[in-house]
């Protein structure tokens, strides 16, 4: 958690991805973020971010158009630059005076791994490191977006969890014979959690009966986790996910893997592979309820040993308004 973050601090100041690079082009379109709705859209100058809204008559700003660099609505024709202030009104007479409270809501806006990151309000931490993304050598890619029905915070306590390996990814990432948890000693960092664990891991893809594998994870406050999974011979694939909060009850995700062996093979059996483990969770993970996380640990059972991360992750979340950041 960062040392800035306190109750005070809501989800709108961290970094959260609302699309893929590609997906947003010249032409504004809407996404959506905290419940809040988003127009984007690029210039020569990088991608840009508004509240969807014109200030003069609240017309979506995502029906408009982009002309040198300015945002012009599709109602009145108002133009607004970069930093949000409205430049031309063309129902007033040329060189009159623009009211100085007619701007659109200007969010930060920045690309990182192939995605466009957005900030709603002051950040308290940086866009979460992935320092794979740009080591030669590994071989990374964005292998899925996912939508979940289910809070962000629910889909990343999930990912971290390793309990539920025997049940829901049996044959795959455990077994039944071995379902009894050790002992996880997982560290506060500057940036989140960190915590390893070493298992045999049943597939073949990643490791082999027999080969004990080595899972390191890296927590980024909120939303954002790394798993490097190492075998004993070296080769290490680390996998990423970066949920984004589109709603209380609704999550869009993106999941990315790069590994730094069989560079060569095609990405497709890594993204296959993922793409099995990850339905499986989603039928689990819609299925919670409250959907919303809990970060008052009174609201569920939890296990000292099983439970060690999740239950730090509660925590962390805890120092987070989990609500006040969403619209209505």
């Amino acid at each position: 958690m960062s040392a800035t973050a306190t109750r005070t601090t809501t989800l709108a100041n961290y970094w959260h991805p609302i699309a893929r690079s590609e997906d947003v082009v010249e032409q504004p379109k809407q996404f959506e973020l905290l419940g809040e709705k988003i127009c984007a859209f690029r210039t020569e100058a990088g991608v840009s971010a508004f509240k969807d809204l014109c200030i003069h008559r609240g017309t979506a700003l995502s029906l408009g158009w982009v002309t040198e660099g300015r945002i012009t609505c599709a109602y009145h024709g108002w133009q607004y630059d970069q930093t949000g202030a409205c430049v031309t009104i063309p129902s007033l007479p040329k060189g009159a005076t623009i009211p100085a409270k007619a701007r659109a809501v200007a969010y930060r806006a920045e690309e990182r791994y192939g995605l466009v990151w957005v900030a709603l309000s002051d950040p308290v931490a940086p866009i979460p490191a992935f320092p794979e993304w740009d080591d030669p050598g590994f071989r990374a890619f964005l292998s899925a977006t996912y939508v979940w029905k289910s809070s962000a915070g629910r889909t990343v306590e999930n990912f971290m969890d390793v309990s539920h390996f025997p049940f829901v990814h049996e044959g795959l990432l455990g077994t039944r014979e071995q379902t009894e948890v050790a002992a996880t000693n997982v560290l506060e960092t500057e940036h989140g959690l960190t915590y390893y664990y070493e298992q045999e891991e049943p597939n073949e893809l990643y490791s082999g009966p027999g080969q004990v594998t080595r899972w390191d994870y890296a927590l980024y406050t909120p939303f954002t986790i790394h798993l490097r999974k190492t075998i004993p011979n070296g080769e290490q694939t680390v996998i990423t996910l970066m949920s984004a909060p589109t709603s209380p009850k609704l999550t869009h995700m993106y999941f990315f893997i790069a590994r730094n062996h069989h560079q060569e093979d095609e990405d497709a059996t890594w993204k296959e592979f993922s793409d099995k483990i990850m339905e499986q969770d989603r039928a689990i993970v819609e299925s919670q309820r409250p959907e919303e996380i809990p970060t008052d640990l009174r609201e569920e059972l939890h296990l000292k040993v099983p439970d060690a991360s999740g239950i730090a992750y509660r925590r962390i979340l805890g120092a987070i308004d989990q609500v006040g950041a969403f619209m209505p």
